[in-house]
């Protein structure tokens, strides 16, 4: 017996890890396979999900064919063994597409989505994919599972897996909290890291000069050109290994990509300036498909803009610094910061998500 499991980056990674393990308790019987990254631990993994990291419209229309290929050999080896469940996280431009073939080929077990597409934010049309592919969405947060509820699509909230790892956050490493340090965080993506790192390189050097000491964080499961280009970074400033939320809790404030890393840096009581930048192509894409106010989950939290976000040109060294100065130079602005910042923690739930999690993938197995 088995359950086949599929991610497509490093957040969907590390989420995979924590259910393998809860589902080991739950379904001790069965085997946890499919496509995954290093970091899932506790999945065969027999497909690696680099395949997927596909940078630039160029390069993505020479990987159709390997994509295809992909889809398709996972799609086979599901109906072929079928497993007693399929599970899918993230990653929906390359996963709705494999539900629909899984399903197209005649896999009849029950589907779940965690970490569903943002259908509150862009392409609400995913919606009704989400609703005849799957037999259940696990999201993040509350406000998730309302917009899907709202579309029949069938959802569970139960919390956020992010809560038990940052209710008594403990660091690996051994480095102490500076009121001076100014955690730069450039993405885990090389796209990212070569649209933003030269922004954060400028301000850098800005905060040297002010008597800030700005480091890199270099994010695992990079490639080492991306780790080159960090390292060896034209501004000379520090580089780190350790991990991203490590720097952050020893760190006065973060700046950096958005995504995942503003979350965590909301549950460190930490401020964040967010920044984005894409091609102009990918910009006009968002801004057609796009239906919210925020790009940052504290500022959905919050229904406010808490985190400024600088998005394509305004993500530069001169606004970032502004922004900085409010924050670090500012008196009742970090108590207002701070206050919101407890509310938000307030709603991502109880700690044990991912337990149950397990538990309702358990309960649709053996139904």
């Amino acid at each position: 017996m088995s359950i086949f499991i599929s991610t497509g980056e490093l957040s969907g990674d590390i989420y995979a890890a924590k259910l393998s393990k809860a589902l080991a308790a739950e379904l001790p019987q069965d085997e946890l396979w499919g496509m995954a990254g290093a970091l899932a631990e506790g999945v065969n993994r027999e497909w690696c999900n680099d395949q997927l990291h596909i940078l630039g419209l160029g390069r993505i229309v020479r990987s159709l064919p390997a994509l295809f290929k992909l889809r398709n050999d996972l799609a086979g080896a599901v109906v072929e063994r079928n497993p007693r469940a399929v599970i899918v996280v993230d990653s929906p431009d390359f996963h709705i597409p494999l539900l629909a073939k899984i399903r197209s080929l005649g896999y009849k077990g029950p589907v779940i989505y965690v970490c569903p597409p943002t259908i509150w934010a862009w392409r609400n049309n995913r919606a009704k994919y989400l609703k005849k592919y799957c037999d259940l969405c696990l999201p993040l947060f509350q406000f998730e599972e309302k917009a899907l509820e709202e579309r029949q699509v069938k959802s569970f909230w139960c919390g956020n897996p992010l809560v038990e790892d940052f209710i008594h956050y403990m660091p690996k490493s051994n480095l102490e909290y500076d009121p001076k340090r100014i955690a730069l965080l450039p993405g885990s993506r090389s796209s990212e890291i070569r649209t933003l790192l030269p922004v954060l390189e400028e301000t850098a050097l800005s905060l040297r000069e002010r008597g800030y000491k700005p480091v890199f964080s270099i994010a695992p499961g990079l490639d080492d050109a991306s780790k080159t280009l960090i390292e060896k970074n034209t501004s000379g400033i520090e580089s780190t290994l350790i991990s991203g939320r490590d720097l952050m809790h020893a760190s006065r404030m973060v700046i950096g990509a958005s995504g995942t890393a503003a979350v965590e840096a909301m549950m460190l009581d930490r401020f964040m300036i967010v920044l984005y930048r894409g091609t102009s192509i990918e910009w006009n894409i968002f801004k057609l498909l796009s239906h919210t106010r925020f790009v940052s989950i504290p500022n959905v939290l919050a229904g406010y803009m808490l985190y400024p976000e600088l998005l394509q040109d305004d993500a530069n060294s001169v606004n970032v610094i502004n922004n900085a100065t409010l924050y670090l130079d500012g008196k009742q602005f970090p108590n207002k910061v701070h206050a919101q910042l407890l509310l938000n923690r307030k709603m991502m739930g109880e700690p044990g998500a991912v337990q149950r999690w397990a538990a309702v993938i358990a309960g649709l197995v053996k139904s």
